[in-house]
């Protein structure tokens, strides 16, 4: 179906990697074209609130919690294990994965708009594992240049871990994994751009795997 002019604005998780956006904005623009994408980048919890108060249509963004949110609708696009990230040098950087244990007394990159902020300190408190912040940043890109440098470790999703001079390690005991979805709020009338979105980001492959979910709109 053509859809004649028709403006979306949607939200997108900041520290979500761009490559997999962009294969879904180019589906959208090659068989949607009517569809006029108006895209903003915001951490999770402000892309969840101006979704619930109208600003935006739909969302694409990860909070970890073991509480259903019933306010919001959620298609799951993807999942991916959070690493420990660490320059080549660093005294981690040849094991397979690493325990959450071994990060205590590390120097740690706080990333301001992680979505496990608050949820991991507690697992680590728990844990008896402490870090020391020694720098803070908006930016993943910034984080990596800094981790590569050797300025401390960061706490990343898989998939934003790369970088020349950065290595990813798995975290275990326990493992942190994000699963990332298409948000809409449940029970709103939307529009048929928005039902478009749905369908693309269904039948895309997100890293490999197609979303079993049919649609995310109802």
């Amino acid at each position: 179906m053509t859809l004649k002019k028709m403006p979306l604005k949607v939200g997108i998780m900041s520290t979500i990697a761009p490559d997999e956006i962009i294969e879904l904005i180019a589906g959208v623009r090659a068989h949607h074209p009517g569809v006029e994408l108006h895209l903003c980048d915001a951490d999770a919890v402000s892309l969840r609130r101006r979704l619930l108060e109208g600003e935006l249509e739909a969302a694409i963004y990860a909070l970890p919690s073991d509480v259903p949110d019933e306010e919001v609708h959620s298609l799951p696009l993807f999942q991916e294990q959070m690493v420990m990230a660490v320059h080549l040098a660093h005294r981690l950087a040849n094991q397979r994965v690493v325990r959450v244990k071994d990060m205590s007394n590390e120097s740690y990159i706080h990333r301001n708009n992680c979505e496990f902020a608050g949820y991991a300190d507690a697992i680590l408190a728990e844990q008896g594992v402490t870090v020391s912040p020694v720098y803070w940043s908006d930016r993943d890109d910034w984080t990596l240049a800094m981790i590569a440098a050797g300025l401390g470790f960061g706490f990343m999703p898989e998939h934003t871990a790369k970088h020349p001079g950065v290595v990813p390690l798995p975290i275990t005991e326990p493992e942190f994994w994000r699963e990332v979805n298409l948000v809409t709020v449940r029970g709103r009338r939307h529009s048929p751009a928005v039902g478009a979105l749905v369908r693309e980001a269904t039948q895309k492959k997100w890293f490999g795997e197609r979303v079993k979910a049919l649609s995310a709109a109802e």
